[in-house]
């Protein structure tokens, strides 16, 4: 596999964020006529610049995958957004991805991470350490979602 990188995101890349989002959200199949409304509300504003770090992972220069992390509060890092190219998934982006991610939440001082992840994506973010700790409902979708979490030893902790 080619080098992966992974690199902060600049907001004149909302426009490209916002197609990896909705290509990789399809993916799971979602009802149609709901999966439209929830594109037409999608918005990735400039501000969220400010609100999270997000991070591209690119593949020979090319942008497959996205993540961002909103900074913690009281230990806890949530990681909002974690989306992959549908025909990169199960080639160890989204691994790096994430990885880089908990990293990234450790140096800023979180002793945890919480997401909430796609029903179908549970599998992949139990074999990153990851386990359910709640469900919240989809106001999209009209389903329950699985929030997870990932704690966060210091580095060299057993």
């Amino acid at each position: 596999m080619a080098t992966t990188v992974i690199r902060r995101a600049e907001p004149e890349e909302r426009s490209l964020l916002t197609g990896i989002t909705v290509r990789s959200r399809a993916h799971w199949g979602y009802d149609a006529a709901r999966f439209r409304v929830w594109v037409e509300r999608l918005e990735l504003s400039e501000g969220m610049f400010l609100d999270v770090e997000p991070y591209v992972a690119e593949v020979d220069g090319r942008a497959v995958g996205w993540a961002a992390l909103k900074r913690p509060v009281d230990g806890l890092c949530v990681l909002e957004e974690l989306w992959i190219e549908p025909e990169w998934m199960g080639r160890g982006v989204g691994a790096q991805l994430f990885q880089h991610a908990v990293e990234r939440a450790r140096e800023l001082g979180a002793d945890r991470l919480e997401w909430v992840a796609e029903p179908g994506a549970v599998g992949f973010y139990e074999k990153m350490g990851g386990r359910p700790v709640r469900q919240e409902m989809s106001r999209s979708f009209g389903h329950r979602m699985p929030v997870m979490r990932l704690d966060l030893p210091a580095a060299g902790a057993p």
